[in-house]
């Protein structure tokens, strides 16, 4: 097996000397700055973007009861040294519908309730009851990691307004409650309510407007009796945490029905709204009408075609005036596929997609993960034979936070592409990031899948034009395993969070590489197959806090994705309601009087436009045809980076830019169970053995998967083991539910 060092190293060797393996080169301009980066910027983003969506009923395994889970804590405080903040993380789901609070109920564990009345066709929604050491528990958390939390909707007992006010009045008393607790930042009610009729909560005659008219009544409820009291404001709410968006018989569930439904979430309830909330998997087990393979999911064209009807969600969502949350996602939902899941190919698609999603305006990204999900970033618990163990999807996590940054001023953009051999159709992306409007780093990913054992690798050079950087140092950093298909030894920026045994960082290569930039603005940078390589004008993962910033960012809620858990400034202040209401794409149509009106009185008017349009082309064309014409000047002049890795600076291990996540406690003796120690198995603790999930099967997993650090060397990896949930947790099986164009 290569070495981590030898390969990094490999990766980075001069182009000249790869020659032989490389392909025609691709080239890139990004932009210098935000203001020419075109229509594809991002939001500011925020520091706790990319975080983790968890079931209710499998959050105490991560968070642990009694004790702090370790591994947990680590991995969560890693990504807030790298960002200034704690990944979002929403507790939420399915479960969530099926649980009621009782204050006189103690310990840790959910119990079943003996004398359920909700209904439900697989499971009453008021079949589990749990106390207040379940809230304690979040307090296990890095301090102030925000939490979006999921109220019961489904359960309409007679006592059902009784129960959701308890239910969020037990959540902020227990929550938070000391200074290095987590934070309420917004509450979801209900999880998925379009799904409510073939759940069972609901009859058949359950309408939108009907939906509309319980959430705005539970709404104001909660606010009245738990928010106003505690000085926070009412857009304190996120709706309407929809899956199947693109639903037959009118998609009734679009956010352009909802608030243009007069008795739905409407117009008037625009009050309380924080944003939206909607759930999407790029590929569904028992629902995806394909079998996927490791190479379908590494093609990028894949990722925009399914996620097609929810990017024009995000577009009605601004219309709103509302931040689009992404609050439950996933490459595959619910508990993913094994040799896909669970593999370094899961890390590249995972961080194509941060960066995707950003640059259509997503404002936050949930990955949904249980106890059992190979998904999921790391296992906390003993579960089936293997240990707790960090995967190669964490590491997607890592490598965007650091790109990201401390600074709280970030934004993406992605970058065209020109010259793509045909054989990487679809394999190649690249994402500028700004810091303070100005480029600070070029993400390049190539996801042309290379298997292990498979040969020698393919690389591809990627061409830069930066004449505004001409003659500066760029720093590179690598997201690297030794194949698509690894599922352990993986590295970002030289950091390995597997090797430490805890989920801490551990530098496993100091070797700090840069690169000159050419007088005439060109950079050649190779990338090998399932790869990504960042370019960077700063040292990532060792820059410091931007403490103004980041405090204006918490204090004012005004960048998207942080304009929930804000208190009023004044008890007379007015909350946001919606910016509009109409307007959306599918409401504009032509009357037929109006279409009348242009056919008799406006065909010269249409005439004269269309010459304008005309010569506006001419125009443009020839335009574009001198700027290619300077490019290629650009590109065919002398380059100087033919020694690109001109120097390197080893580096010290302190590369965290916020101290107070880094400096944890060490694990008690007694602490929930982390990782393989010395060799020794961590069983559950007695605390876990009665926490009982409800909507996870327990099917047997194999239990030497990890004992190879590859999957076989096909290039179309058939799942083996899917890991299923019971029929009634899967969404309807709907050729709309989850929309493919492939």
């Amino acid at each position: 097996m290569r070495s981590s060092s030898l390969a990094l190293l490999a990766t980075l060797a001069s182009p000249l000397l790869l020659a032989s393996t490389a392909t025609a080169d691709v080239n890139l301009s990004p932009a210098p700055n935000v203001a020419q980066a075109g229509s594809s910027v991002s939001n500011t983003i925020n520091p706790s973007y990319a975080g983790f969506g968890i079931e209710p009923t499998d959050i105490l395994v991560y968070t642990g009861t009694t004790s702090r889970n370790q591994l947990t804590f680590n991995l969560l405080s890693n990504l807030a040294n790298y960002t200034s903040a704690p990944p979002h993380i929403r507790v939420g789901g399915n479960a969530g519908d099926t649980m009621i609070y009782d204050q006189s109920l103690s310990g840790y564990e959910l119990q079943q309730n003996r004398n359920p009345i909700g209904a439900g066709n697989a499971r009453p929604s008021d079949y589990l009851i749990f106390g207040p050491d379940f809230f304690r528990a979040f307090n296990h958390l890095p301090a102030g990691t925000p939490i979006t939390y999921g109220l019961n909707l489904a359960y309409q007992g007679p006592d059902a307004f009784q129960r959701i006010t308890d239910q969020a009045n037990a959540a902020f008393e227990y929550v938070g409650t000391n200074s290095t607790g987590a934070r309420i930042v917004s509450l979801e009610i209900g999880n998925e309510p379009d799904l409510y009729i073939h759940l069972g909560y609901r009859s058949q005659d359950w309408t939108p407007t009907d939906f509309g008219n319980e959430w705005a009544s539970r709404a104001q409820a909660v606010y009245n009796s738990t928010l106003k009291s505690r000085g926070f404001s009412s857009n304190f709410f996120e709706v309407a945490a929809t899956a199947t968006t693109a639903t037959k018989n009118g998609q009734p569930f679009r956010i352009a029905n909802l608030v243009g439904n007069a008795a739905g979430v409407a117009i008037d309830n625009g009050i309380y709204v924080a944003g939206w909330n909607q759930h999407d998997y790029y590929y569904y087990l028992n629902v995806s009408n394909y079998q996927l393979t490791l190479s379908t999911l590494l093609d990028l064209s894949t990722t925009a075609s399914q996620f097609r009807e929810w990017a024009a969600q995000v577009d009605q969502a601004i219309l709103t005036g509302k931040p689009y949350f992404l609050r439950e996602m996933g490459s595959v939902g619910p508990n993913g596929i094994q040799g896909i899941s669970e593999t370094f190919a899961n890390a590249l698609w995972t961080l194509n997609f941060f960066f995707y999603a950003a640059s259509i305006k997503v404002d936050s990204v949930q990955m949904h993960m249980t106890q059992y999900s190979l998904a999921a970033p790391w296992q906390c618990n003993y579960l089936n034979g293997t240990a707790p163990h960090v995967r190669p999807t964490y590491y997607a996590w890592a490598a965007w936070a650091q790109i990201i940054g401390p600074t709280c001023d970030s934004k993406i953009a992605s970058i065209s592409l020109s010259n793509q051999p045909a054989s990487y159709s679809n394999r190649l992306a690249a994402y500028g990031v700004y810091r303070a409007d100005s480029l600070t780093s070029i993400v390049m990913l190539n996801t042309q899948p290379y298997y292990a054992y498979s040969g020698k690798p393919s690389y591809q050079i990627f061409l830069l034009s930066l004449p505004f950087l001409a003659g500066q140092t760029v720093y590179l950093s690598t997201l690297y395993a030794e194949a698509v298909d690894s599922k352990a030894n993986v590295t970002w920026n030289g950091i390995s969070y597997e090797s430490s045994a805890n989920g801490r960082p551990s530098t496993v290569n100091a070797t700090q590489w840069t690169m000159i930039v050419g007088v005439d603005g060109s950079l050649s940078v190779p990338v090998r197959d399932s790869q990504v390589v960042v370019v960077s004008t700063a040292q990532l993962g060792r820059e410091q806090v931007n403490l103004a910033k980041c405090q204006l960012l918490k204090s004012t809620g005004t960048i998207a994705g942080t304009a929930t858990g804000i208190r009023s400034n004044s008890a007379s202040s007015a909350p946001p309601t919606f910016k509009a209401t109409t307007g959306f794409k599918s409401d504009k149509r032509l009357s037929r009087n109006v279409i009348i009106a242009i056919a008799a009185g406006g065909g010269a008017f249409l005439l004269l436009i269309l010459a304008l349009i005309i010569w506006c082309c001419v125009r443009s064309c020839k335009r574009s045809n001198a700027r290619n014409a300077r490019k290629t000047a650009i590109l065919k002049a002398p380059r100087y980076d033919h020694r690109p890795l001109l120097g390197k600076h080893v580096v010290h291990e302190a590369f965290h830019s916020y101290p107070a996540y880094h400096n944890s406690p060490a694990m008690p003796a007694s602490d929930s169970p982390m990782t393989l120690v010395h060799a020794k198995h961590f069983h559950h603790s007695q605390p876990y053995h009665s926490v009982q999930p409800v909507f996870e099967s327990t099917a047997a997993v194999d239990q030497h998967y990890r004992s190879n650090s590859h999957a076989s060397p096909a290039h179309s990896l058939a799942p083996s083991n899917q890991f299923l949930h019971k029929t009634y947790q899967n969404r309807p099986t709907t050729s709309n539910a989850h929309p493919h164009a492939y």
